[in-house]
């Protein structure tokens, strides 16, 4: 019982972010405020996915895998992902190669 209400707090908390990432960087012209907000938004949305690992308690190796696979995602992901400050919104390059040179909605380039 404790692990069902546990999945369904995961549920609830993994709904609040993503309805919380939409409100803060799919809606909205402060491209400012989106690049402030985007990193620390990730880790956090990141270290709590790490704790439900944790808390589901996978077999140790998995868990280090899945953990230390996690870490590196999070900086790529953070890294790659740009804001326009013409449309202010979100440009991210495809497998993390490097980051994008120009927004993909606009064109406008992230140098100017």
């Amino acid at each position: 019982m404790v692990q069902q209400e546990l999945l369904v707090t995961f549920a609830l908390i993994w709904l609040g972010l993503s309805v919380g990432s939409f409100m803060l960087f799919q809606r909205g012209e402060d491209a400012a405020r989106k690049r402030r907000l985007w990193p620390a938004y990730t880790i956090f949305s990141n270290t709590v996915i790490g704790a439900m690992l944790i808390y589901m308690q996978p077999p140790t190796l998995m868990l280090l895998g899945l953990l230390a696979f996690m870490v590196p995602l999070t900086w790529l992901t953070i890294r790659a992902t740009k804001f326009c400050s013409r449309c202010a919104r979100a440009t991210r390059t495809p497998f993390f190669l490097k980051p994008a040179t120009k927004c993909s909605h606009c064109q406008k380039s992230f140098n100017d």
